[in-house]
């Protein structure tokens, strides 16, 4: 076996652990470096942080709703 079909081997191993066919489990694809970690865990946090912000800002949304649905009702009577 010369390094061309090693090489044609190993590729398509990795293409099928990467799209989860066969019996190995998907290809872990994680950061190699320190740096990259730190940008990982950054991202991270920023996502959490967007969140809350959505889930803040959703919520002022439905208060000021309601009140003007509770101000149109005072206003009916």
């Amino acid at each position: 076996m010369d390094s061309s079909e090693k090489l044609g081997n190993s590729m398509k191993r990795l293409f099928l652990r990467i799209g989860g066919k066969g019996d190995n489990p998907a290809l872990e694809i994680s950061p190699g470096c320190p740096f990259g970690a730190v940008v990982e865990e950054r991202l991270k946090d920023m996502d959490r942080n967007i969140q809350e912000i959505k889930g803040r800002i959703n919520g002022l949304i439905f208060l000021i709703f309601g009140l003007v649905v509770a101000e149109v009702i005072l206003r009916l009577f």
